[in-house]
């Protein structure tokens, strides 16, 4: 049996970090969980605190025969920015073709779009800025996302990087919204040269920390919002749509055929 291509592996054969943790703090982390899980941090709390890895800054960076994601496990944060840039320099010079993956802070891709331009040029085009934005209210993002950009400063940067004529694309994933997601379509879509993708929050009970009812409460909404007959829902109602993109999480209710090889739905 082929084995199962979901997560990051949808959109990219390989994927690159630079530091284990990171100041967003968002409640559904995969990576946290995991850190958690293997006993790399001893608390939610030392996950705020990103550690650098210094010696993956600072290794050459060759080419490689498929997209590259950056990064998968921490967002480029001011703290990260000026390594970020370094990686990312070192792996547009080798000719790599790089998905940037982030919850966007407006300053920090306006210097990643100077500092890049040389790389998005007619026929160089080797950059591709993917922004998470899972809800329109701030409410619901400050929730999930305790200490990420607001949703107006993601549209600031996602317009800044449309300006600078990179080519853009948003992450609806996770669906922290259900009910309100063909409006958030609608006003992101603006700024998407490339396409939006939507998907499930996964293994919602296993990684999200449930200590109060309000905790409950949120991921009970989580719940019913990605039901499958929540699912095939937003489905009818955004397929036709040239835009949108499904996650594996998505297709496998739906039945869509799903990717068979890493990077084949990037």
């Amino acid at each position: 049996m082929a084995k199962k291509i979901s997560g990051t592996r949808e959109w990219a054969k390989y994927n690159l970090n630079i530091a284990t943790g990171c100041e967003h703090g968002c409640r559904y982390c995969y990576a946290r969980a995991n850190a958690m899980r293997f006993k790399k941090i001893a608390s939610p709390d030392q996950w705020l605190v990103p550690v650098l890895n210094e010696a993956e800054v600072n290794k050459g960076r060759g080419k490689r025969d498929g997209t590259i994601m950056f990064p998968t496990a921490h967002d480029i944060t001011p703290a990260l920015l000026r390594p970020s840039i370094e990686v990312l320099r070192k792996l547009c010079d080798a000719g790599n073709n790089v998905l940037v993956v982030s919850k966007p802070h407006p300053k920090c891709i306006m210097r990643l779009c100077q500092e890049l331009a040389a790389h998005n040029h007619a026929g160089t085009d080797r950059i591709l800025f993917r922004f998470t934005i899972g809800a329109l209210d701030d409410e619901v993002l400050s929730y999930w996302e305790p200490h990420a950009p607001s949703f107006n400063e993601r549209i600031d940067a996602i317009a800044e990087a449309w300006n600078h004529d990179f080519r853009t694309s948003v992450s609806i994933e996770p669906m922290l919204d259900a009910g309100h997601i063909e409006e958030l379509v609608s006003v992101v879509q603006s700024y998407v040269s490339d396409s939006i993708w939507i998907g499930r929050m996964n293994h919602v009970r296993r990684r999200v920390i449930i200590e109060t009812p309000e905790d409950e409460a949120a991921v009970r909404r989580i719940e019913d919002g990605q039901t499958d007959e929540q699912i095939k829902r937003i489905y009818n109602a955004l397929k036709a749509n040239p835009l949108i993109r499904w996650k594996e999480s998505i297709k496998s209710v739906v039945g869509l055929p799903l990717a068979t090889e890493a990077g084949e739905d990037a």
